[in-house]
């Protein structure tokens, strides 16, 4: 495994877990497999989580996206209803105006 380009992505990370800073700080000090192995699995962990967490809010915000969207629906049939009835009152008004 090229664990300089899996420091690489981490960096890209703002990362404050002290558990995964540790076990990175490990693993340039004291290269070999039993820092790789500590790495690894604090990033799993870490990332894992997030993974996780991520998932569940893109969920989430689907879930309200879904729900906007109904509304979204609703209220356009409501408003054509809306609107057919106002036309067809004003129809009638202009009937008996006589301004067909």
């Amino acid at each position: 495994m090229d664990w300089a380009a899996v420091v690489a992505l981490v960096d890209a990370h703002h990362i404050t877990d002290r558990r995964l800073l540790r076990a990175r700080r490990d693993l340039e000090r004291r290269p070999g497999e039993r820092s790789e192995r500590a790495f690894r699995r604090e990033l799993v962990r870490y990332f894992g989580r997030l993974v996780r967490e991520a998932r569940a809010q893109v969920a989430e915000v689907d879930r309200r996206l879904d729900d906007v969207y109904q509304q979204q629906y609703n209220l356009t049939a409501e408003r054509a209803v809306a609107a057919r009835r106002l036309e067809e009152a004003q129809a009638v008004l202009r009937a008996l105006n006589g301004d067909e």
